[in-house]
């Protein structure tokens, strides 16, 4: 809907003639009341992609605003949980539906910008409310922009905070999500803090290939897929963030903090819809496809298992959700914590001094505190496929400066040596990473030998990064050379060191040295 609302304008008049000692009054434009509904075009996802069918939806609790004939602001009010409304607005107001939600403790937006600056505003056609008249106003997916769709995607939102708030009791910071029709074709991504320093965080979301919204990838609908990135937003504000990020295709073992970050926002999409199965949409019925169709709760065929895997830690953490607050247990798996218990262990685990949280020490951190059993958590990896001794694997490998370490990057070999295919930078076989707790004011200097020239065309071209404890990159020495190093004054705290194939496929030895100065 584009064209502004325009209010019939109702006239009164008067006979006799002017008294001329009385100076002119003014007088407060005509008020009248409008009331109606805000619904909106919603499609499912099917095997074939996006249904052709819609089903209209309640806009909940969306922002309404009356402007008058001069643009101006007069007054703003919302939608309730059916998307009714009822607001006074003078004769010749425009009534405007602008895609915000603001609830406790939270705020989401759906913009159009990839700053936050422009919100999505529906102006009511003129003649759609008439005053004292009930009106219904459906806002249509099949449009340009694709109004519903950003309704769809701020409901889907504010679905998946309000379960944040709640399993948390928590108040989040203002959220905003970029998506606009034929705009972002690559990926849906979790943006962070946008523009930095301002308090606001982004996610920014696929819109498909311009004009080719049939057979092209569009997140709007995609309710898994928007609950995933929003699920990275939760945990980087709540908990923690151990993934440096990077390609996480399905069939490979990855570095076990992509793979805890990646799991645990999968399985936060799916505990906020109430099902174990996550499925990700690629274009519309009839030529439209599945990218992904995972059940959660039976396992994912033919993934691989272990620290590294993405889907194992969504299964993981299904399981021990499952079977409480809602959620269906279908294989009776002993443990049933509920998404609120989950997610609070999570909060809890990485506010331990210098944690570097994924699923082994998450598993460590349940026992520890007595969430589960011992007996019950192996019952529970075993019948699930996965590694009963999950909870005493170590990562990151923990140094304490003056420190040699050795060892071997393979992102080459495949299928790789730990399982699955081979997947270089971000692989299970092709990253190392190191932990080291600084307690003063220090140099660190890091410096990191390769068996080999260094060099892509020799396959042994291997980089050295530092980051901080929760992943962001400080410094990185990513030459062709045999040797690489890194030296930084680091304030006391907990940083990483990590070792990775540096490019397209590589193996070779390597030796990292690791000094504190003074």
């Amino acid at each position: 809907m584009s064209a502004a609302l325009v209010l019939t304008a109702l006239l009164a008049g008067c006979g006799g003639a002017p008294r001329a000692a009385v100076a002119p009054v003014a007088r407060a434009p005509e008020s009248v009341e409008l009331r109606g509904t805000v619904l909106f075009e919603a499609r499912s996802v099917g095997p074939r992609g996006l249904s052709m069918q819609v089903e209209l939806r309640p806009a909940r609790w969306v922002r309404l605003v009356v402007r008058g004939v001069d643009g101006g602001e007069l007054a703003r009010s919302e939608t309730d949980a059916r998307g009714a409304f009822r607001v006074r607005a003078p004769v010749g107001a425009v009534l405007e539906i602008v895609a915000t939600v603001r609830g406790d403790g939270f705020e989401a937006t759906v913009t159009e910008d990839a700053l936050g600056r422009a919100p999505y505003v529906l102006r009511v056609e003129p003649g759609a409310l008439r005053a004292g008249v009930d009106a219904t106003l459906i806002v249509r997916d099949e449009t340009p922009r694709g109004e519903a769709g950003a309704l769809h995607l701020l409901d889907t939102l504010v679905r998946g905070l309000q379960a944040a708030r709640t399993w948390s009791n928590r108040a989040l910071p203002p959220l905003f999500a970029y998506w606009a029709r034929g705009r972002t074709t690559s990926w849906s991504f979790y943006r962070g803090e946008r523009p930095a320093g301002s308090g606001r965080y982004a996610l920014e979301l696929l819109g498909g290939e311009p004009g080719a919204r049939a057979t092209s990838d569009t997140d709007e609908h995609d309710e898994a897929i928007v609950l995933h990135e929003l699920g990275h937003f939760v945990m980087d504000v709540l908990s923690s963030d151990s993934s440096a990020g990077g390609d996480h295709p399905a069939g490979s073992l990855y570095d076990p903090g992509l793979a805890w970050e990646e799991g645990r926002a999968s399985w936060f999409a799916v505990a906020v819809l109430g099902t174990p199965r996550y499925v990700d949409s690629i274009g519309m019925e009839p030529f439209g496809r599945l990218r992904v169709d995972h059940d959660f709760e039976r396992g994912v065929p033919d993934a691989p298992r272990g620290p590294g895997s993405e889907t194992g830690v969504a299964e993981i953490l299904w399981d021990l959700a499952d079977g409480a607050d809602g959620l269906p247990d279908a294989d009776a798996d002993g443990i049933a914590l509920g998404p609120a218990a989950v997610l609070r262990a999570m909060i809890a685990h990485g506010a331990e001094p210098g944690a570097v949280p994924f699923i082994g020490s998450f598993l460590d951190y349940l026992l520890r505190s007595g969430l589960v059993s011992r007996d019950a958590l192996a019952r529970l990896l075993r019948s699930g496929g996965h590694p009963e001794d999950l909870a005493q694997f170590r990562w990151p490998v923990d140094l304490v400066p003056p420190a040699r370490v050795a060892g071997k990057i393979d992102g080459l070999t495949d299928p790789a040596p730990s399982g699955g295919r081979a997947r270089p930078t971000t692989g299970f076989d092709a990253v190392r990473t190191f932990r080291v707790r600084i307690d003063r004011t220090t140099r660190l200097v890091a410096r990191l030998r390769i068996e080999g020239s260094g060099r892509p065309e020799d396959r042994t071209d291997v980089d050295l990064e530092l980051r901080d404890g929760r992943s962001e990159l400080i410094d990185a020495s990513r030459g062709n050379a045999a040797l690489e190093t890194v030296g930084r004054v680091l304030q006391p705290g907990t940083y990483l060191l990590v070792v990775r194939d540096g490019g397209s496929g590589n193996r070779a030895g390597w030796t990292l040295d690791v000094e504190l100065w003074p």
